[in-house]
């Protein structure tokens, strides 16, 4: 004989639910799903070699990912969120916009495309 365990839950109203959320930001998930398309794939979130987690980091945040692919994909991934996005951080290779104006290139950025938002 199995005992089942009813459970009531209180139904939230639509304005409440409105604003319940997780995870990524919705701004921040469209951006990964555009890399996607564009044929990256997403390494790395909260994890990785990011640093010691500590507030602020906008990794251990949930406010940032790092993509992989070609590096032609990688550099049309990174015109295209230059162009049509408003990043925190936007790091590939040589090139670093930082809160929407141009700083030279940091290093460690070869490999992959570093997106954040605030």
């Amino acid at each position: 004989m199995t005992k089942s365990n009813h459970q009531t839950f209180e139904t939230l109203d639509a304005a409440v639910l409105a604003d319940v959320h997780g995870g990524y930001s919705p701004e921040l998930f469209a951006v990964m799903q555009q890399a996607r398309s564009m044929g990256l794939t997403i390494n790395s979130t909260w994890t990785g070699n990011h640093g010691a987690p500590r507030p602020g980091n906008s990794h251990y945040d949930g406010r940032a990912f790092d993509a992989i692919g070609t590096q032609q994909q990688m550099s049309a991934f990174y015109n295209w969120a230059a162009k049509n996005t408003t990043p925190h951080e936007l790091i590939f290779r040589n090139k670093f916009i930082k809160d929407g104006k141009p700083i030279g290139g940091i290093g460690g950025h070869d490999t992959h495309v570093h997106f954040s938002l605030r």
